[in-house]
């Protein structure tokens, strides 16, 4: 299994965006990844996947852990870029 911190409010590594919320990804073998929250803007997630070279196509599923905006700000744009996504 493998998580990536993909939204935080720390920017762990050069290049992604610090923003108030939180985002992960979780890959297990050839499973398409969860996606764990979606963060507070779909800006600083966009950039950050695309840093992290995470296509939002390849996500299988996207669980919301609760109705905050600082962790469904993103939602609609991942929604909208992956439309087979599990929600």
């Amino acid at each position: 299994m493998k998580i990536t911190i993909v939204y935080d409010n720390e920017a762990k590594k050069e290049g992604l965006r610090a923003g108030w919320g939180f985002s992960a990804l979780v890959g297990h073998g050839k499973m398409p990844p969860l996606l764990f929250d979606t963060g507070a803007d779909s800006a600083t997630l966009l950039h950050n996947m695309k840093e992290l070279n995470i296509d939002p196509k390849d996500i299988g599923t996207i669980m919301i852990s609760h109705a905050h905006g600082d962790h469904t700000g993103g939602l609609s744009e991942i929604l909208r870029l992956n439309e087979v996504a599990e929600l």
